[in-house]
């Protein structure tokens, strides 16, 4: 019945939204309120700066003042406000956002323009974009859905573009430096950050330099418990159920959780003439140790930590202005990557052995584009890029009882001296076909190579090398209703090749072990979305319905149902024997599958200090076609995608007034229970429920578990700041003000409970 009563609650707060909206977008010639900001400026969805309300693409832009508002711990936590995007955490420190129902290796990141996607991301919710620190940010870019045109494999579910701190260059011959400080203070984790900072420009030359430390102790939660199963499950509830069930421990607190972290970055750029200029930019992350909790909590480890979790990024870029005579703006940028994950644990059942694995990937990359409009009506864009990874991967056991260690060079997660390399060309043609009217079409080439040498492990498996092509396209049109009302539709195709983390990989999952599997094929998409944006000086919003086919998209199957009937490879029965209470697990594609979804934003000005703002999204994911035949009707679980959205959205009042220097807000967030549930989603222990065997959970007639998944949410908040003076600005952010307990659907650790964050910033 509290589902049922909250799920009336969001749907009657975005029924009234929705009539404002409509109400003020029709009166809007007759109000004297101030005019909202127009104009939003996006790169990625064209690779070159374009107003989002001319794109025929899906896209939010989230600009520094709000990153400030947000005040984020991490990268990923900045991206929970925005339309289309679930914000999963496995642990503290680390988060990863869900485009579309994807995640993983299925959404390309990048950072100023460089890719951070490597070949051992894996498909599930991973830790990368938390190694690029929030406070060094100028701007982020959230482009849902496929855009494999633009950026090659792996934009299936869209692409994330990260942007550090904007050089400035000034009018004049004079040098200035401008000193910045930040501290921010959290008291459900016990949080403390402070950076320093110094900019320093003249007319041709300026540079950005900054450093923060960030120290966190465990997490605060709301009001109830976590019931522990020993199968690895569990349940949040409000009271400790007494007697307690068979088999099941109590927990108040999720622990331990502490972190620290250290950044930095170096950015230099050098205006050679005035068409010309050069950058240097150095990115540095530093993570000691961190514990993930869902590992921990299970007992299944004494100890399970990312240890250490680095990345190093040196890249150079240079720009020029119509450097012949049909081009008229050029870059070229060349960068080198350096991720180094570790994995250090300990087994409950094993405690005197100690396991520690190191993978090391070293990526060049170069890239260039150009842009021409010699042609009348055009734009086109055009360039290539190519990135190639080097894999170092080792394994060390310790005995704890003795000290000896045993080093295992061959092999870590990957084998050794594994490669992957990629190389694309593509070009895209922006039309206008008449002043209302707008085309978009575009092509990629890719190439891509992988090399493993598994002989090690397997002599049967040997050398495994891999390569294929791929082509994919964009089509797009933007047609202008009126001045302020545009009808958007756009189509395209995506894919993403096998990587060496879904063909090589020996690691612990949340559904087991997974093992090599060579037989797998590149996953393809085709998606067509269409809808609406609305750009009134008193209402900006947009509505995007789109529906997306995937083939052959790879999931875990178990290796005995694989290999049902066959002798099972020498490798995989050696796994079996290192980790005998683990199911090993293979990846394997599946035939078709299908995503749906609404996504509804929007931003009201009510009257000249007053504005409301909002968002929501639905996803429905179905596997409409597996081993040649469509999922049993009566296994409602195989019909259902790993770890899709629920209904979610945010609301939020805004107060400010210009002529003062404080504002404040009251904001909503909040998402529907979450009862689609998977195979991977009843097995993981991240996702509520009381048994991992699919067979054993209750569903109804519309196939909703009954007793598993993740229950519905909501949490009130308030944030304001204000400016003390010229130089000091001071932000504050209550968050959960009824202290509820509450998880995201597939995060491994629960939400803050009340939290109080306070952030002072000064320039001098």
């Amino acid at each position: 019945m509290n589902q049922y009563i909250q799920g009336r609650f969001f749907f009657q707060f975005f029924s009234i939204v929705s009539g404002l909206i409509n109400l003020i977008s029709h009166g809007e010639s007759d109000s004297q309120a101030e005019a909202i900001k127009m104009g939003e400026i996006s790169v990625s969805a064209n690779r070159i700066a374009k107003e989002t309300f001319r794109t025929p693409n899906s896209i939010s832009v989230i600009e520094k003042s709000q990153m400030q508002r947000v005040a984020a711990t991490i990268t990923p936590q900045i991206l929970a406000e925005t339309v289309g995007v679930l914000a999963q955490q496995t642990t503290v420190g680390q988060g990863s956002p869900i485009l579309r129902g994807l995640t993983g290796y299925q959404t390309l990141l990048q950072i100023d323009n460089v890719r951070l996607n490597n070949s051992t991301f894996r498909s599930g919710p991973n830790q990368y974009l938390s190694t690029i620190a929030p406070h060094g940010l100028d701007r982020i870019e959230v482009l849902r859905g496929p855009n494999s045109m633009l950026y090659g494999s792996g934009a299936i579910g869209g692409v994330i573009s990260v942007y550090s701190h904007r050089l400035n260059y000034r009018n004049d011959e004079k040098f200035s430096l401008v000193p910045l400080a930040n501290l921010r203070f959290s008291s459900a984790q016990r949080g403390r950050v402070g950076m320093l900072g110094l900019h320093g420009s003249t007319n041709d030359l300026a540079f950005f330099v900054t450093s923060s430390v960030r120290r966190f102790g465990d997490q605060k939660l709301g009001a109830g418990y976590n019931l522990h199963y020993n199968n690895r499950k569990f349940e949040i509830v409000g009271k400790k159920p007494n007697p307690l069930p068979k088999n099941s421990w109590i927990k108040k607190d999720e622990k331990p959780l502490g972190w620290s972290g250290i950044d930095a970055m170096v950015k230099l750029g050098y205006k050679i003439s005035k068409d010309q200029q050069i950058s240097f930019c150095y990115q540095t992350w530093r993570q000691p140790e961190l514990n993930r909790y869902d590992k921990i909590s299970t007992r299944e480890y004494k100890l399970y930590q990312f240890s250490p979790q680095n990345r190093n990024l040196l890249y150079t870029a240079y720009e020029s202005k119509n450097p012949i005579e049909f081009i008229d703006e050029a870059i070229v940028t060349l960068s080198y990557q350096q991720q180094l994950e570790g994995r250090k644990q300990i087994k409950a059942a094993n405690p005197n052995e100690q396991k520690e694995q190191f993978d090391e990937v070293g990526t060049f990359g170069l890239s260039g584009q150009a842009v021409s409009t010699s042609l009348p009506r055009q734009r086109i864009i055009f360039g290539g890029d190519f990135y190639f990874d080097r894999l170092s991967s080792r394994t060390v056991k310790t005995n704890l009882v003795t000290r000896t260690e045993q080093v295992n060079s061959d092999w870590g997660r990957f084998p050794n001296n594994s490669l992957a390399s990629d190389l694309n060309l593509f070009a895209q043609s922006e039309v206008e076909v008449s002043p209302g009217l707008q085309l978009v079409l575009g092509g990629r080439l890719t190439h891509y190579d992988l090399q493993s040498d598994l002989s090690s492990r397997d002599t049967s498996f040997g050398l495994y090398q891999k390569s294929g092509q791929a082509l994919t396209g964009n089509t797009g049109a933007v047609f202008s209703i009126t001045e302020n009302l545009n009808w958007v539709a756009n189509f395209g195709t995506a894919f993403r090749s096998p990587n060496l983390n879904d063909t090589t990989v020996v690691e612990v999952t949340n559904e087991g072990i997974d093992a090599p599997s060579l037989d797998i094929n590149p996953e393809s998409s085709w998606t067509l979305e269409t809808g609406l944006k609305a750009n009134f000086s008193r209402l900006i919003g947009s509505v995007t319905l789109y529906h997306s086919e995937i083939r052959d998209l790879i999931s875990r199957v178990p290796v005995k149902e694989a290999y049902e009937g066959k002798d099972l490879p020498k490798l995989y029965k050696d796994i079996e024997l290192e980790n005998p209470d683990n199911e090993i697990f293979i990846q394997d594609n599946i035939d078709q599958t299908q995503i749906r979804g609404i996504e509804l934003s929007g931003t009201v000005v009510l009257n000249s200090r007053l504005t409301m703002y909002g968002h929501g999204t639905i996803t429905r994911g179905h596997i409409l076609k597996n081993n040649g035949a469509p999922p049993n009707p009566k296994e409602f679980w195989a019909a259902r995608i790993r770890r899709e959205a629920p209904p979610m959205g945010l609301m939020a009042l805004q107060w400010k007034d210009h002529k003062k220097p404080y504002w404040c807000e009251f904001y909503v967030r909040g998402a529907m229970a979450q009862r689609r549930l998977s195979r991977g989603d009843i097995r993981d222990p991240r996702i509520q429920g009381k048994t991992r065997d699919p067979k054993l959970v209750e569903f109804d007639g519309n196939g909703l578990a009954l007793d598993a998944g993740t229950p519905s949410w909501y949490t009130l908040n308030l944030r304001g700041g204000v400016k003390l003076g010229q130089l000091v600005r001071l932000n504050m952010n209550i968050e959960n003000l009824m202290n509820r307990r509450y998880r995201q659907h597939g995060s491994g650790i629960s939400s803050p409970g009340f939290n109080l964050t306070t952030s002072l910033s000064t320039s001098f």
